[in-house]
């Protein structure tokens, strides 16, 4: 009895082993990919998501059945306030659904040209002559940036994901900061209305925060103003005076302002300040470069000079 109980034992061990084996040669290898404890799986299909809520951004290549065209399906940039057009080119589809959804909060957008949100900027559309499945958010917010996820439906189903970028527009003033001028010169101030959905239709300049009015009793003042894509506006202060100088802001209505401040200078100090050179200007860095060229030839290493970059900007008539 106590042999037939041995031989008994190791036949359901052996039988257990069998099992073991049977099962783990049928699991696909897993892949760590480092990504947050995401892992992916792979099969004769491909690589899909199995783990984790973020998926991997890097785009998966599948070379046959339902695919995304990743050369056509890239990132997008948009301005805030304009229309962004989220790309997704799908080959060989068949009768799979495509599918958009926002990444952060995994919330469903889209199914075919079917929209299941609230949100009424997001819609879907379908462009036969490319096979581009397009997702169109209105007026984008900051909100609305990060990644969204093209999902066809396949089992499992195949992805691609698309990164919203939003560019907030920007106010400046050409030169910002400072400027010197001295006393009977003009001032010359010009602001640049950057990435703006529209151009804006009201641009002011104010001077220590009231506005300036171009028709006053000082005279001598006047604005030239293009509007476009880059809306663009000199003010010009004719014989400047002390009581000219102090804090200039271009204020473009619904978009963020910008301040320089303009010193006036008078008597001794012009042959200094000439040319709009003053403490922080040309005439210390002048000194500055000439230092570090002394010590590089010195150390036996040629200067190298680093010119400043300016927009390549028609200037305005003065």
């Amino acid at each position: 009895e106590a042999e037939m109980g041995r031989r008994v034992a190791t036949s359901l061990i052996n039988l257990f082993t069998t099992l073991v084996l049977v099962l783990t040669s049928s699991v696909p290898p897993v892949t760590d990919t480092g990504q947050g404890g995401v892992s992916t799986l792979t099969t004769e299909r491909g690589v899909v998501s199995t783990t984790g809520t973020d998926a991997p951004l890097r785009p998966i290549v599948y070379k046959e059945g339902p695919r995304v065209d990743p050369a056509h399906s890239g990132n997008v940039s948009t301005v805030l306030g304009k229309t962004a057009s989220l790309r997704c080119r799908v080959l060989d589809r068949g009768n799979y659904t495509v599918s958009w959804i926002r990444h952060r909060d995994l919330h469903l957008l889209t199914v075919d040209q079917y929209t299941y949100t609230s949100d009424q900027r997001f819609q879907a559309m379908y462009e036969p002559s490319t096979g581009d499945w397009i997702l169109l958010v209105a007026s984008v917010q900051l909100r609305d940036r990060g990644v969204y996820e093209c999902q066809i439906g396949t089992t499992p189903p195949r992805s691609h994901f698309v990164t919203l970028h939003i560019i907030e527009p920007r106010t400046v003033i050409l030169g910002g900061g400072d400027l010197h001028i001295n006393t009977g010169s003009t001032i010359n101030l010009t602001c640049l209305v950057l990435y703006h959905a529209r151009s804006p239709h009201a641009l002011s300049w104010l001077h220590e925060g009231q506005e300036i009015h171009y028709d006053s009793a000082r005279g001598g003042v006047s604005v030239l103003t293009e509007a476009g894509e880059v809306t663009r506006s000199a003010l010009l202060i004719q014989k400047a005076t002390r009581q000219d100088a102090g804090n200039y802001t271009c204020q473009p209505k619904g978009a963020a302002s910008a301040t320089a401040y303009v010193h006036v200078l008078h008597g001794e100090h012009r042959a200094a300040m000439h040319g709009g050179v003053g403490p922080g200007g040309a005439a210390p860095r002048v000194w500055l470069v000439v230092a570090a060229a002394v010590l590089m030839v010195w150390a036996g290493r040629p200067p190298h000079r680093v010119e400043p970059q300016l927009p390549s900007l028609a200037p305005l008539p003065t």
